[in-house]
């Protein structure tokens, strides 16, 4: 994928994502932006950081259905987590709705994106 894309997508959803944080308005804003961009900028920060000839974590190649289950497990994980009590937060069900609607669209331009450029390349 084109390397200025992912640029924009991680700068776009790390500014909502982090701005979900710093302004503290009830409802939608603060209750589920952060759980609709957050899972979305995580995919994209792993499809995006790749960079052959690194040794490391960060060069592990992600593919979009690795970058995809990773997140999602990562996330349902933190929910589900929530919901057993193991730490101090609110579980909210609709958080697992929020998870999905924010990476899937990512994750479907990704593919759909790729297949059009001929290839799974971000460059």
């Amino acid at each position: 994928m084109n390397v200025r894309i992912w640029k924009v997508a991680v700068i776009v959803l790390g500014i909502i994502s982090l701005s979900s944080g710093l302004l503290k308005t009830p409802g939608f804003w603060s209750s589920y932006l952060l759980d609709i961009a957050g899972p979305a900028w995580g995919y994209v920060l792993l499809r995006a950081q790749y960079k052959a000839g690194d040794s490391g974590f960060l060069s592990i190649r992600f593919s979009p259905e690795g970058a995809l289950l990773t997140i999602v497990i990562i996330c349902f994980a933190i929910e589900t987590a929530q919901y057993f009590e193991l730490y101090r937060a609110h579980f909210d069900p609709f958080d697992y709705l929020a998870y999905i609607s924010g990476i899937l669209p990512v994750y479907l331009f990704d593919r759909l994106w790729g297949r059009s450029r001929g290839s799974d390349s971000k460059n």
